[in-house]
């Protein structure tokens, strides 16, 4: 077994090889929240000499305002209606019980994914779907 350090605050320190594995995933996943999920990527096709871009799974509210989505600022009032406000409420009341704890918690108590997956015992990526569908759901129940 080999020996495994890490340098911490400019400190090299000896650690188990269990402690090296799990910080050297720990700061992969690091750079791929900050960095990875921000790059576009590009699959080249040298054969067909083409270029496709793939972009990036987050988006900057720049690039989102330049093809047209503009989104309210947080103070800004959304102007609706009293009548898409009756609407969304019907459509709340057709949810089952955990939907609507994890839409009403989300969007009205202002809680994060994070916070709600540890209260559930789940991870944050099952809220995320879990939102994912709700709002699906919620915005079919809204054409109707």
């Amino acid at each position: 077994m080999s020996k495994k350090y890490v340098v911490k605050n400019g400190t090299t320190i000896e650690v188990s090889e269990e402690l090296y594995e799990y910080l050297t995933q720990s700061d992969r996943k690091i750079r791929y929240i900050e960095k990875d999920l921000k790059r576009n990527r590009y699959d080249i096709n040298t054969e067909e000499e083409t270029v496709t871009v793939i972009s990036s799974r987050e988006d900057s509210l720049d690039r989102l305002m330049d093809i047209g989505r503009d989104y309210p600022t947080p103070s800004s009032d959304l102007g609706w209606s009293t009548i898409e406000r009756i609407l969304l409420q019907q459509a709340l009341e057709k949810l089952n019980e955990k939907e609507k704890y994890l839409i009403v918690q989300l969007f009205y108590c202002g809680r994060s994914e994070q916070s709600l997956a540890n209260e559930m015992g789940i991870n944050q990526s099952n809220i995320n779907r879990q939102k994912s569908r709700i709002l699906a759901k919620l915005h079919k129940l809204l054409e109707n």
